[in-house]
């Protein structure tokens, strides 16, 4: 075959190697020499599933300074792969799912990775190797279904509130609920609530969510052209929200969600800053989506001063 010279990204399965999303070549083994020439390019994905990927055939890639996304699955990679990754000053995506050899007692590897999310799944991943995996700094979300990660090992990491576990089968819904809540609990500055403030500050985001979703339903309707659309939007805000308007955001950027933004807001929990500012915590029950919004005491009353949505940690964003 007549390999092309430069080359973005790298996928390989059932016999087949595609570069770039449209070049493919029929390679039914991957080979130490083939690697090698992968490595050489330019990559910024790279990709292999169902194929017996030995750790040995990663050391090409070693310290590979364009990196971003890179995933083998299902193949026989150990801890002893993850030095491979460590200097890789671009790695934000790491998916590993379906290698079996793999517990975590060499993720310590990767203490001064940026990485982002980390796929773990059908692993051999041990509450050792969680514990090892929430040390690593920037990791938001890491993949843990059919593991060895007991509950014990997953309370464990509680104290790191900046990582999200991602799990449908390894756990109930109740357990990673009360994972979140013990999250919130150890994030927690100790100022005792005002259980009568959080109250009252529940109310005004009630009252708030439901003049949003009547809004949005009126919009859904008359359009962004209608001249009652900015006019009942501002009365909304002189109503509840205290926060500077920001351009891009409403009020001052027009936009509405047709299923309603804050439809399905449930609550979870409150969080005292000082007397007259804490935070109350929220979930989308369809989506799991979390919120959580500043509420601020102005004169006598509680008012919306800031959103925040959890992605990357908590992250300002517009109401």
């Amino acid at each position: 075959m007549e390999w092309p010279k430069r080359a973005r990204t790298a996928d390989w399965g059932n016999g087949v190697l595609t570069l770039d999303g449209d070049k493919q070549f029929d390679i039914p083994e991957l080979t130490i020499e083939i690697m090698e020439r992968l490595a050489g390019y330019t990559l910024v994905g790279f990709h292999v599933k169902d194929y017996p990927v030995t750790d040995e055939m990663l050391i090409p890639f070693t310290a590979h300074k364009n990196m971003v996304n890179f995933g083998v699955e299902d193949g026989a990679l150990t801890d002893t792969c993850f030095p491979v990754f460590s200097a890789m000053p671009k790695l934000r995506y790491l998916l590993l799912d379906g290698n079996a050899g793999i517990n975590g007692n060499g993720l310590s590897t990767l203490q001064e990775c940026k990485i982002d999310l980390l796929t773990l799944n059908r692993t051999g991943l041990n509450d050792a190797g969680l514990m090892q995996a929430a040390s690593i700094p920037k990791l938001s979300h890491i993949q843990i279904d059919h593991t060895a990660v007991t509950y014990e090992g997953l309370l464990a990491i509680a104290g790191n509130n900046r990582i999200e576990p991602v799990t449908h089968v390894q756990f109930t819904k109740e357990q990673m609920e009360n994972f979140s809540q013990l999250q919130r609990e150890k994030a927690k500055k100790p100022t005792p609530l005002d259980e009568q403030a959080a109250e009252d500050c529940r109310k005004v985001l009630s009252a708030f969510f439901e003049e949003m979703t009547e809004w949005e339903q009126y919009m859904e309707q008359a359009g962004f052209e209608d001249t009652e659309a900015v006019p009942r939007l501002l009365a909304i805000w002189e109503k509840y929200v205290s926060e500077k308007p920001r351009a891009g955001y409403r009020p001052l950027g027009l936009s509405y969600s047709a299923q309603g933004t804050y439809k399905g807001e449930q609550f979870l929990d409150a969080e005292q800053i000082t007397k007259n500012k804490l935070y109350i915590y929220t979930r989308e029950k369809n989506t799991g989506f979390d919120r959580r919004f500043l509420m601020k005491r102005v004169n006598e009353s509680w008012m919306i001063d800031a959103v925040q949505e959890r992605l990357d940690g908590w992250q300002r964003t517009g109401l």
